[in-house]
């Protein structure tokens, strides 16, 4: 027993060293969901580089962590992070109201092209359900058709053009989060199922609502997942 107890405390310790020598590179590190992924990541024992246009505005301190104020447009700015790291998470959001919405095709590029220079392949990325417009009129309520349609469709749109432009990059092992309406309260055990053939699981509440905390719980546990490599993944809380 001192002997199996001894092999489980070294196996342990092996794997807790394992996870100290992969860097997540974390973008949108100060949004609501990326505080959580950060913070639980560093739980996790993984060293985390966060881009950050404030640090201040990251209110965590950890040996493990590094902050980093850059361009996240920019592919000089954004090409050392991206080689010092093994994978790479964004959990970015851009404003409805800043038209054109263009954020996030534009980022998604600038990563691809950084992660093919820098040899690096798993890219996981927190969007939205209904990227697809022709799973938008399937909401069960009339409230929330019209929402996915007139109020955050532009958005939407441009998280699907990354989608799409994704599905061609050979190069990537890539992962798109799609949650339904996100909410506070605390990172739980609550079961969480995914669909990759659907767009949209719109849960028992009609909206996917899921806490923050538990999607960034969820895009963590997908890291090392095989079978969510390529695919657009749509989750909500059963």
């Amino acid at each position: 027993a001192i002997v199996r107890g001894s092999f489980k405390l070294s196996y342990y310790n092996e794997y807790k060293s394992y996870l100290r020598m992969v860097r997540l590179l974390v973008l949108g590190a100060t949004g609501q969901t990326g505080q959580h992924l950060v913070k639980q990541a560093l739980q996790r024992e993984y060293q985390v580089t966060a881009i950050v246009r404030d640090p201040n505005k990251l209110d965590v301190v950890d040996e493990k962590l590094e902050k980093v104020s850059c361009n996240i447009f920019s592919k000089s700015d954004m090409q050392p992070q991206v080689t010092k790291s093994d994978v790479v998470i964004s959990t970015l959001g851009f404003s409805l109201f800043s038209r054109p919405v263009v954020g996030y095709s534009k980022v998604t590029e600038v990563l691809s092209e950084c992660m093919k220079e820098a040899g690096r392949r798993r890219l996981l990325v927190m969007h939205s359900m209904c990227t697809d417009p022709g799973t938008r009129d399937k909401a069960p309520s009339f409230f929330t058709r019209f929402f996915l349609r007139n109020v955050i469709g532009v958005v939407l749109d441009n998280m699907n053009e990354a989608e799409l432009y994704l599905e061609k990059q050979e190069h990537l092992d890539y992962t798109v989060i799609s949650p339904g309406a996100l909410q506070n309260g605390p990172v739980s055990s609550v079961e969480i199922e995914h669909s990759d053939t659907e767009n949209q699981i719109f849960g028992k509440d009609g909206n996917g609502r899921i806490n923050r905390a538990d999607c960034a719980r969820y895009i963590l546990d997908c890291i090392d997942d095989e079978t969510s490599f390529k695919k657009r993944r749509s989750i909500a809380p059963v």
